[in-house]
Parts: C-alpha cells; structure tokens; sequence
C-alpha cells in the first residue's frame, strides 16, 4: 500500500509541476512582450494627470528601462565599492567527521566541507531608475515582497583561517570553531552598481512629486526589477518552462514506476 501512496505524490507533483510553473513563466513572458517602455517623463505627466482628475493613489502597472542610482551612499562592505543595492553573505567554511556503513555494515569515516551563513548585510536605501529621456526618477525599494530582483554576482571569494586576519573586514572578527577544523571563510558580494541598466515591471504611483514603483494589485503581472535585459529574461523565462515540464514527466514517470515495480517485488 505504501507504494500506492508514494507512488501517487510523485505523480501529482509531477502533474503539478510540469502544469503549473510552465504556464507561469508563459504567461509572464506574454507579459514582458506585449508591454511598451514608457518614458519616465511620460510617466509623470501620466500619474499627474490622474491625480489631477482627482483619481488620487493612481497606481498605473509600467515597464521601464533606465540607469540605477541611489538616494544616498551605499558601499558594498567586502569590495568598497559604491553602489545601488548590494546583498553580501559572508560564510565560516569548516569541516565535520561524518560516518557512514557500506553493505556489508563496515563504517568508514569521512571528512566533509560544509558552509554555516554567520552575516547577512543588505543595503536599506532606495534603488532609483532614471532614463536617457529626463531628469525624473523613479523610486524602488528592493525589499518589498514578491520581487523578482536579478543582480550580479561581482564577488565570490574564499579567505584562508590562517590569513583571515589580514583582510579588514576580518580584522577583529572572533569565530568559534565548528566541526573538525576551520578551513576559513567565503564571501559573496551580489550588486547592482551606479549607472547599471535595468529592466523592469510593476505598479508606478505619486507621493507628493516622487514615482514609487511597487508590486502590482494584480497578483497576476509580474515584479521585476533586473540586470538583464528584456530578451535575456525571456530566454531564461522559456529555459525555466522547459525545465520544469521535463522535472514534472521525470517525476510522474517514476511515480508510476514505483507503483508497477515495487508491488511486483
């Protein structure tokens, strides 16, 4: 019976799988396609227009491309460098004696590297988008929930323990050790620098003289703000659909194997 029941999970999870995600990365896609870049300046005159018809809290769903800056001066804390948005993880990497038994029940030890999050920095301020077009910009706070934020990863980079002390950051650091041994410590620094083109989509409205952009009302449009380029978020929209229907069958198939050979057995 318990076959049965494993089994039928992985068939419906591959059905749902292969079903759900396809449809979504589609439907987004046919989104992304179909909308037209709107000029910030244009944008202004559109929200302001709205509100002046007394429709105040307009929110109108955009799609946007410009240049990323920054309200104030954010300084990513491995690299220095200023930017628009970072998000920095800093690793202890340690090793843990792990034992395991083979067929014939004989126990082997093994050492293995693992990785434990000890911090996690963001920056707080507010990305702005401004394009070639005007001097307006637009305001976007990358922690709200529901977006979909692409970066670069411009750091990804391992410290020794034995030399961990001359890297700044690190200077008057204290680590208790984990595992065996402490090998040392990984950092990896994603950003959005100054000047970086951007792409994205979502509900634009006015506070005061200002443009937020935010997820939008219609849980159904996308949220993003990107790195990549319009075509490059499609290719990857179309990989993804792909990849799920082929995870879905995979899954339903062995499902039904399961189903077949274990009761046979």
């Amino acid at each position: 019976m318990i076959q049965y029941i494993i089994g039928g999970i992985l068939v419906a999870a591959g059905i749902l799988v292969s079903l759900i995600i396809p449809v979504k990365l589609k439907n987004k896609n046919l989104e992304i396609r179909f909308m037209q870049t709107t000029p910030i300046s244009e944008l202004k005159s559109i929200l302001s227009d709205n509100a002046a018809a007394g429709l105040e809290g307009y929110r109108h769903f955009v799609e946007l491309k410009g240049f990323a800056g920054s309200e104030s001066a954010q300084k990513a804390p491995f690299s220095a460098k200023e930017v628009a948005y970072f998000n920095a993880d800093s690793f202890q990497v340690y090793e843990e004696t792990e034992t395991t038994r083979d067929s014939d029940g004989v126990s082997r030890q093994h050492l293995v590297r693992h990785e434990s999050l000890i911090t996690n920095q963001k920056s707080s301020g507010l990305i702005t988008i401004k394009d070639a077009q005007s001097d307006e910009k637009v305001y976007i706070d990358a922690a709200q929930s529901g977006l979909q934020l692409d970066t670069l990863r411009t750091l990804d980079k391992f410290e020794p323990a034995d030399s961990v002390h001359q890297n700044s950051f690190f200077s008057s650091f204290n680590f208790k050790p984990l595992g065996a041994r402490t090998l040392g410590f990984r950092m990896v620094e994603n950003i959005i620098p100054l000047g970086q083109s951007l792409y994205s989509l979502g509900d634009a409205w006015l506070e005061g003289a200002k443009i937020y952009l935010g997820k939008p009302i219609d849980e159904k449009k996308p949220f993003i703000l990107s790195v990549r380029s319009e075509t490059d978020i499609i290719k990857s929209n179309k990989t993804g659909a792909n990849v799920a229907l082929a995870c879905g069958i995979l899954l339903a198939i062995a499902g039904i194997l399961i189903m077949i050979f274990v009761r046979q057995r």
